[in-house]
């Protein structure tokens, strides 16, 4: 914290985010209770990569019996459905070498 003493007395303010759902409407919950004079912008931007962060711990929690795989499955390079780490990881969800 850039102003010991000062900033610090806004923290107990963010109790408030418990309770709130990660990955329906976090954000901008967060940011109807935290703006202008009445958040600490360091703390409210590190509290925006809160729900990604948490959603890609869990990533790979996928059960054996579940045939979606994992929730990033072509939503990002490394889990693209025809890479090497989808054919490794998640054999039931690879699809094959990318044509071409």
């Amino acid at each position: 914290m850039p102003y010991i003493g000062y900033c610090d007395r806004i923290t107990p303010d963010y109790a408030q985010i418990i309770g709130l759902n990660l990955f329906h409407g976090f954000r901008s919950a967060v940011n109807d209770l935290f703006r202008g004079k009445h958040c600490c912008s360091k703390i409210s931007e590190l509290l925006m990569f809160l729900p990604t962060a948490a959603l890609q711990t869990f990533a790979s929690d996928v059960r054996d019996d579940d045939d979606s795989g994992p929730c990033q499955l072509d939503h990002c390079h490394a889990l693209d459905s025809h890479s090497d780490a989808v054919r490794r990881l998640y054999p039931r969800c690879y699809r094959g070498q990318k044509p071409g």
